[in-house]
């Protein structure tokens, strides 16, 4: 059986290029080890979430949108801590300010809970100071 070379397709171009628009660089590991996994799932994340989704399926959007609605949805789940610092960090990236993701936070208190808003403040704070750290060096 012959392995597909996604990489060297339109859509995982495009999407990989947008997601290197709006993540911390290092993010891209991420990407690489999920590559190397499974090139074939790696694919569904670039070629269709980034590229056919995020890009082309939601283009009334703007970027700063989609990201609000995108952490909004993960500091309800709670559960995948990584992302809520990455999705904080590419609102950062899209021009909001610290005050105004905590002001999201405070929004979302009144939706889904004092604890789950609380671990989230924690992430994002984390996010915040990475973030910094990684901005100050360039």
């Amino acid at each position: 059986m012959t392995e597909i070379d996604y990489k060297n397709t339109e859509s995982y171009q495009k999407g990989l290029e947008y997601f290197l628009s709006k993540y911390e660089p290092h993010h891209i590991e991420i990407l690489n080890k999920l590559y190397a996994f499974s090139p074939a799932l790696a694919d569904v994340v670039v070629s269709f979430g980034l590229c056919d989704i995020w890009l082309n399926k939601t283009a009334q959007l703007t970027d700063r949108e989609k990201e609000i609605a995108v952490l909004a949805s993960l500091v309800t789940s709670g559960t995948v801590h990584k992302e809520i610092k990455a999705h904080a960090q590419c609102l950062l990236n899209k021009g909001m300010s610290k005050e105004q993701i905590k002001e999201l936070l405070v929004l979302l208190t009144l939706y889904i809970g004092v604890p789950k808003v609380i671990l989230a403040s924690q992430l994002i704070d984390e996010a915040f100071i990475e973030y910094d750290r990684s901005n100050a060096r360039s």
